[in-house]
């Protein structure tokens, strides 16, 4: 099943520790919310809010191989929308 929509909610991200060992310490705000009909395509702009590499994570390679979506951020059209600023 592949879903017509993915959100990734990025407005506070847990740095280190994660998933339940974190601390106030380990949370950087970044005010983000990724939406994309491509699951690939999400998963592999929230790595870069990290500082990872899409194509080093096995997961995100994986879902290219089996043609989920696509990873190679250059080649897509990234829309950046502030609101309430």
């Amino acid at each position: 099943v592949r879903p017509d929509l993915t959100v990734v909610d990025a407005v506070r991200i847990l740095t280190a520790h994660g998933p339940t060992g974190g601390n106030l310490n380990d949370v950087k705000k970044l005010d983000t919310v990724i939406a994309s009909p491509d699951i690939v395509a999400a998963d592999s702009y929230a790595a870069t809010l990290f500082g990872r590499d899409p194509q080093a994570l096995d997961f995100v390679r994986a879902g290219t191989a089996m043609g989920l979506g696509r990873s190679d951020l250059d080649s897509l059209k990234i829309e950046e929308i502030a609101v309430g600023t």
